[in-house]
């Protein structure tokens, strides 16, 4: 930025210098409440100079720029005022949704604006939602073993009808260690990033308000039959460490860490790396096809454990099989997508929506998904009537070409003329956060309906219920108005 006082110094000043003096000083007031420039500087700025015609010209020219931002600015101030107002009223809207939604406990009984078609809303929704794959692997191949392989199944883990974590862990390591109980380097250290993917969210800090790496640890997981708690506590009899009690554990070892000026992340991988090599999930923590027991926590199985595992895993070939064939023969469409989990991105397999859809198979996931499409067309319907009438991606959009527009501006004139814009936008994105907030209330209250409902096993998965701020769409037409006066 030009100093001022330079600038009046100076006779001859050229009209630019001029307007760039005044903008100066008008800034300088917005910031400051004062003038910087006094009433006969500003005179002599103005009205006190004349010049010929190219000179008045060229002085016109930059007055109108800055005329141009002065209304832009005006525009931008009542458009982020009526944005919010349409926000409110549709706040209003979707609290109420909620609220009735709750009390009559059936979210599916509740209708909103006819504006809005159902095959906007079935469009909207197939595009959102998607069935696990590995979840629906699971489920199926559970439902089809024999009674009694389940309820042995279920004394292993009372979570397996609906959660198959714990067999995947297995069946992990069954394919590892099939062909022999030594293992290649590559394969060790697919196991070490597995169970270490586990254990560690870059999330769980945010969450602790933390920046500690002792604090993205979670200790209450586990790994086919290693708990993770366990697994700190060999490391601590490893190293000798001595700690008062569990809770300090973390530090403890966190502290030893540094001590060996290494993160925390290279100490346990390294211990994993020895256990492996010394027969972890061998000799011990040894998983279920390597077991011929019949104790579980919960009592004994018809079958031994071994035994046990060979069927699942006969049966869960044939479900692989199954969906080859639906996946190669385009009946059904799987994609890979990351998914978000306490800060740590994690490829996920998924059967899109559309295909189930569409799938005209009569398989009871497909049938239940599109039993889920009835049930949550509500959900769709209120998120379209906001996306409709508030706008706010839209909005959002536009209130940002005003700054950008407005950065242009300050180029010109060598100063930031983008504060006010800055605060509209802030303003506006609070506004965005608290509805999104309210409709990710309503996207946990419908998931909620799912899993309460008796009926269903294969659960959907919901996304897109939220307006995302980083959309790019195209603006409303009276930023596109002011782009074209600027650059005329």
């Amino acid at each position: 930025m030009k100093s001022i006082t330079n600038i009046l110094k100076r006779s001859n000043i050229t009209p630019y210098e001029r307007v760039m003096t005044l903008v100066h000083n008008d800034i300088h007031k917005e910031k400051t409440g004062k003038d910087a420039l006094s009433d006969s500087d500003i005179h002599t700025l103005t009205k006190g100079w004349y010049g010929n015609t190219s000179e008045i010209n060229e002085y016109n020219k930059y007055i109108k720029i800055v005329q141009v931002e002065d209304s832009m600015k005006m525009d931008a101030q009542m458009f982020l005022c009526r944005s919010e107002v349409s926000i409110l009223r549709n706040q209003r809207i979707l609290d109420n949704f909620i609220s009735n939604s709750r009390r009559l406990k059936k979210i599916s009984n509740f209708s909103l604006a006819e504006e809005i078609s159902d095959e906007d809303c079935i469009n909207f929704l197939i595009q959102n939602t998607y069935l696990e794959y590995e979840k629906v692997l699971h489920i199926l191949t559970f439902n089809n073993l024999p009674k009694e392989i389940q309820n042995d199944l279920i004394l292993l883990d009372p979570e397996i009808t609906h959660d198959g974590k714990y067999l995947e862990d297995q069946v992990f390591l069954y394919e590892i260690f099939k062909n022999g109980n030594k293992i290649n380097e590559k394969d060790k250290n697919i196991i070490i990033n597995c169970i270490y993917s586990r254990i560690y969210y870059e999330g769980a800090k945010r969450i602790k308000n933390s920046t500690a790496e002792k604090d993205g640890f979670l200790l209450h997981s586990f790994f086919a039959e290693l708990l993770i708690k366990d697994l700190f506590h060999k490391l601590a009899d490893d190293i000798h460490l001595v700690y008062d009690k569990e809770e300090s554990l973390l530090s403890a070892i966190e502290n030893y860490a540094k001590s060996r000026n290494i993160s925390m992340e290279s100490l346990i991988k390294e211990k994993i790396s020895l256990w492996l090599d010394d027969g972890l999930f061998v000799k011990e923590y040894s998983p279920l096809f390597l077991s011929e027991a019949f104790d579980t926590w919960n009592g004994d199985t018809k079958m031994n454990h071994k035994e046990l595992f060979q069927t699942w895993y006969s049966e869960l070939t044939k479900s692989r099989l199954y969906f080859k064939e639906l996946f190669d023969t385009g009946r059904l469409d799987k994609q890979t997508v990351g998914k978000d989990f306490l800060g740590m991105t994690r490829s996920n397999e998924i059967i899109t929506g559309g295909s189930l859809y569409k799938c005209e198979e009569n398989i009871d996931f497909v049938k239940e998904y599109k039993k889920q499409i009835e049930i949550l067309m509500p959900i769709a319907k209120i998120f379209l009537f906001i996306e409709k009438y508030a706008k706010p991606i839209k909005n959002y959009n536009t209130l940002c070409e005003f700054k950008n527009l407005a950065e242009k501006v300050s180029t010109t004139f060598e100063v930031d003329m983008t504060g006010r814009y800055k605060k509209f936008i802030e303003s506006y994105e609070e506004e965005v956060k608290l509805l999104n907030f309210n409709l990710s209330r309503l996207t946990d209250l419908s998931m909620e309906y799912l899993y309460t409902d008796k009926s269903l096993s294969y659960i959907t998965g919901i996304d897109g219920l939220a307006f995302n701020l980083d959309s790019k769409v195209e603006v409303e037409d009276i930023a596109k108005k002011y782009s074209e006066e600027l650059n005329s």
